[in-house]
């Protein structure tokens, strides 16, 4: 069986972490493991020359992963810049109000994905990260988003492209987790994929989260639900080097 890649779509980012605030209605700060209250003055915004940096120090890489035995490598790492987001009018029109930057998705596997996938482990883990140039703008796109995910909840699924072969299908389940920066949710994302000409049962088990300008996805996929407690070390890692990046 050929290795699986999971090659998440960019664009996801922004739409899940909206939809983190709209569907645990966690829009209010509330501390989490390594959150902080301090926030980033609005006087003194990103840009796009600074994003490229930011996102290299926050996303995560191999070396960040567990039991580096493993063997961990990249399978995929894409940044996407406002002219490739900019689909359509209306995602234009959103990305330069908020003032969007820069985004980038890493998508890590081990050596024996085969192997692991039937062990019922962790096949992968991800990282999806975009810069805004102020909070206030990261927000407000992020309120636009929740409305539409309040409006019709499949546009969750729908964030994640072609990767599942029946988006209606995916059953999306609320997942426990600590409420994290300005806003956070986790979700299982449970539904069937195609890789190497077999379709496979896959699992994503999703963290969104915001903090200042910043918004994160991260998340780790198995053949069935996979761990949190894999998974918050690494949201840990995440938040953390957002704090550092934002100064705080």
């Amino acid at each position: 069986m050929r290795r699986f890649l999971w090659v998440l779509p960019v664009v996801l980012v922004a739409f899940v972490v909206a939809c983190a605030g709209g569907a645990n209605g966690a829009a209010t700060r509330t501390r989490g493991p390594a959150a902080t209250s301090t926030p980033v003055p609005e006087g003194t915004p990103f840009t796009a020359e600074a994003a490229p940096a930011l996102l290299d120090a926050v996303v995560l890489k191999p070396a960040d992963l567990p039991r580096p035995a493993l063997g961990w490598k990249l399978a995929a790492d894409a940044s996407q810049d406002n002219a490739a987001a900019n689909t359509e009018p209306t995602v234009a029109a959103s990305n330069t109000r908020c003032g969007r930057l820069l985004a980038r998705t890493t998508t890590a596997q081990p050596a024996d994905v085969t192997g692991r996938y039937v062990a019922g482990e962790t096949v992968s883990f991800f990282s999806a990260v975009t810069v805004y140039a102020t909070s206030r703008g990261a927000a407000d796109c992020a309120a636009q988003a929740a409305a539409a995910y309040q409006r019709d909840p499949s546009t969750l699924i729908k964030a994640f492209g072609s990767l599942f072969m029946d988006p209606a299908a995916v059953k999306v389940t609320p997942v426990n987790f600590p409420t994290i920066g300005d806003g956070s949710a986790a979700f299982n994302l449970a539904g069937k994929v195609q890789t190497g000409g077999f379709t496979v049962d896959i699992t994503l088990l999703v963290v969104a989260f915001r903090l200042g300008a910043v918004s994160a996805v991260v998340g780790s996929a198995a053949s069935v639900a996979p761990s949190t407690d894999e998974l918050v070390p690494l949201v840990g890692l995440v938040l953390r080097r957002i704090a550092v990046a934002e100064g705080r």
